[in-house]
């Protein structure tokens, strides 16, 4: 597996795999107005500029795996880790994870994520993450911020 920085010309197959990505999820917990579903080309492109963003393309070249981050001040913020369904359970996600880490140095990471999706939440927990603030967003939904130390 290739990790590769995504250029601005990927942003509209970023947008597509974000939706896939988290399309299932937002429609399980009838949260269809979420950001990732409703954010516009042009507010990807404003995005895409605070950020690293790195990809894994498929045998095909289409993207089927990203991941975006950037460091302030020894803290790492990582976000929209996505994968496509279809290429859900291949490790794809936790290669990404490991790597934006690993790429950026830092003494902390954190995140933010919804633990009424149980399968990244449980993964930042399995990565060592612990829950430092956690928020009512509405429809029955919490956000939650995680971290994890650097040692």
């Amino acid at each position: 597996m290739e990790i590769k920085v995504a250029t601005l010309e990927d942003v509209p197959a970023l947008l597509d795999l974000q939706r896939k990505a988290f399309g299932p999820q937002c429609r399980e917990l009838d949260f269809m107005d979420a950001l990732p579903m409703t954010e516009t080309l042009e507010q990807a492109y404003e995005e895409f500029k605070s950020y690293t963003t790195y990809k894994v393309e498929g045998p095909d070249g289409r993207i089927v795996g990203s991941i975006r981050g950037n460091v302030t001040e020894g803290s790492l913020w990582m976000a929209r880790l996505m994968v496509l369904p279809e290429y859900w359970g291949q490790g794809i996600g936790k290669f990404l994870f490991r790597e934006l880490q690993e790429r950026h140095p830092h003494t902390r990471a954190w995140l933010c994520t919804c633990p009424q999706v149980p399968a990244p939440y449980q993964f930042y927990l399995r990565e060592g993450f612990k829950v430092f603030k956690s928020e009512e967003i509405g429809h029955g939904l919490t956000w939650v911020y995680m971290e994890k130390i650097k040692e």
